[in-house]
């Protein structure tokens, strides 16, 4: 079970793991492009847990120190990914090109994981629906996905969208430029991808690296603005009784599991966690 961690260790064998392995990331390197497929066996639903976290951690640290052998790495999962703070930081901030691909679900610290990389193509299948959900719950979105949507699509429609948890197809996401582009069919999105990343992966690190040093530095939020926004979320938390009542709402609809059809389509079925329909909105 540790093809994650084999595969990690080979691409630099002088780094160690700092956290366990759990072999969700499943990584192939060629001509300079890293391709990480994330697939959590333990999760029906490809849940972004700790297990994720973890390999993707090792993953990131093994990245920052080897900026010459790989020069763009492609981020993929299995379909239907329900995709902390300083883990997607990281991400970001990657001397590498990031590229992420979607094919199902991806909100809260999903659809945040697809803000840190520097691309983002999609298909345009039903099941792709992207979303920041936590005002739902009563708290924001604590790893910058807000913010990094206020850059890509407009103050206006990140608020839009944020404030009221809704989700966002791939056409309109692309149409928006949420995400860069979507296709028809995987086999396209996946042909494409792979013809950029092997041009972006034929130039020198330095230009890869610096490139994206200066995009980031009018584009992404500061550490030190994300670092607070995240500590704010527990605060947050603890002094909304109606924030902890609808959490203890949401967790006996879903029977603390992470699938089924209130997870799925979450971005309608909220609405009935506060005892209301799509119907009554309109009156």
């Amino acid at each position: 079970g540790c093809v994650g961690f084999a595969l990690l260790f080979a691409l630099q064998p002088a780094l160690a793991a700092r956290y366990p392995s759990f072999g969700t990331v499943q990584t192939t390197n060629s001509s300079g492009v890293l391709n990480a497929v994330i697939n959590n066996t333990a999760s029906s639903t490809n849940l972004f847990d700790y297990r994720v976290q973890a390999d993707l951690a090792n993953l990131i640290e093994t990245l920052q120190v080897n900026d010459t052998d790989i020069r763009v790495v492609v981020f993929s999962s299995f379909p239907d990914m329900t995709f902390p703070t300083a883990l997607l930081w990281n991400i970001s901030r990657l001397p590498q090109a990031t590229i992420a691909m979607v094919e199902g679900r991806a909100r809260g610290i999903g659809n945040e994981f697809l803000m840190s990389c520097d691309m983002r193509f999609s298909t345009t299948s039903p099941s792709v629906l992207l979303a920041q959900l936590e005002p739902s719950f009563g708290f924001n979105p604590g790893c910058g996905g807000a913010m990094y949507l206020s850059n890509l699509i407009g103050r206006g429609r990140a608020l839009e969208y944020v404030l009221s948890a809704t989700d966002i197809d791939a056409v309109t996401a692309e149409k928006f430029g949420w995400i860069n582009r979507a296709f028809d069919t995987s086999a396209a999105m996946k042909e494409y991808v792979h013809t950029l990343a092997k041009r972006i992966a034929l130039f020198p690190p330095a230009g890869i690296n610096g490139t994206k040093f200066g995009v980031n530095a009018v584009s992404r939020p500061s550490r030190e603005v994300i670092v607070q926004k995240a500590m704010t979320i527990v605060d947050m938390l603890a002094a909304s009784p109606a924030s902890q009542a609808y959490g203890a709402r949401f967790v006996k609809a879903t029977n603390n599991q992470s699938i089924g059809e209130l997870e799925l389509n979450y971005g309608q079925a909220l609405l009935g966690l506060y005892n209301v329909t799509e119907e009554e909105l309109k009156n």
